[in-house]
Formats: C-alpha cells, sequence, structure tokens
C-alpha cells in the first residue's frame, strides 16, 4: 500500500555555491531518488531554487515521510541544514503554461485562492 506523499522543504547553508554547481549535483540527486522509489522508498526531487547572493539552496521533495528525504541527501552527501513539511502552493502550468512534472500531480497542492 503506497502512502500519500507529503511535500518538505530542505534549507541547505551552502557557502561558494553557484548555479553550475548546483546543476551538477542536481542529477545525483535525481538518480539517487530514482533508486530508492525503485526499492520501495516513495522520495521525489520536485525543484530546487538558488539564492547566490545568501549562498542559500531551497529545495522541496514529496516523500511519505521526512526521514526519506533526510535519507536521500545523506546519500548524495548534501548539506542539508533544516527539513520542514511543507504546503505547496504550486498550480502546474503556471510558470511555463506546461504542467511542473510527475510530482506536481501527486504532491498536496493548495489553491491560493481558496480560504
Amino acid at each position: 500500500m503506497n502512502e500519500p506523499l507529503r511535500t518538505f522543504l530542505v534549507e541547505r547553508y551552502w557557502p561558494g555555491i553557484d548555479l553550475d554547481q548546483l546543476r551538477d549535483v542536481l542529477p545525483r540527486l535525481e538518480s539517487a531518488a530514482r533508486a530508492m522509489t525503485a526499492a520501495g522508498s516513495r522520495v521525489e526531487h520536485v525543484g530546487s531554487i538558488l539564492m547566490p547572493a545568501d549562498q542559500v539552496v531551497f529545495s522541496l521533495f514529496a516523500a511519505a515521510d521526512e526521514s526519506l528525504v533526510r535519507q536521500l541527501n545523506e546519500r548524495v552527501e548534501l548539506p542539508a541544514d533544516r527539513i520542514a513539511e511543507a504546503i505547496a502552493l504550486l498550480e502546474p502550468g503556471s510558470a511555463s503554461g506546461e504542467t511542473q512534472g510527475p510530482a506536481a500531480d501527486r504532491i498536496p497542492v493548495i489553491d491560493p485562492g481558496e480560504d
């Protein structure tokens, strides 16, 4: 039985990080997430945001629980200063006119117009 996916935000203080370095690391993160999912631990990297002036990277994950997000980050030896459950306010296709990818229809999404 599959547990419902929840969203988690990982905050990484990462001195010296730049866009090229982040782009180099993301395929390792994606590959490890696929391997964990294939082994029965559902976890998916939804996306990351680089804030170069602050030397911070925020990454959003969909997973059954926080421990899977922590395991994934440890597996690829990425810093994870804070992991917190989050509520995603994503609207598939809002940024590009296309869907956000496979996780967009599986993570909890709140319509910003809902009360």
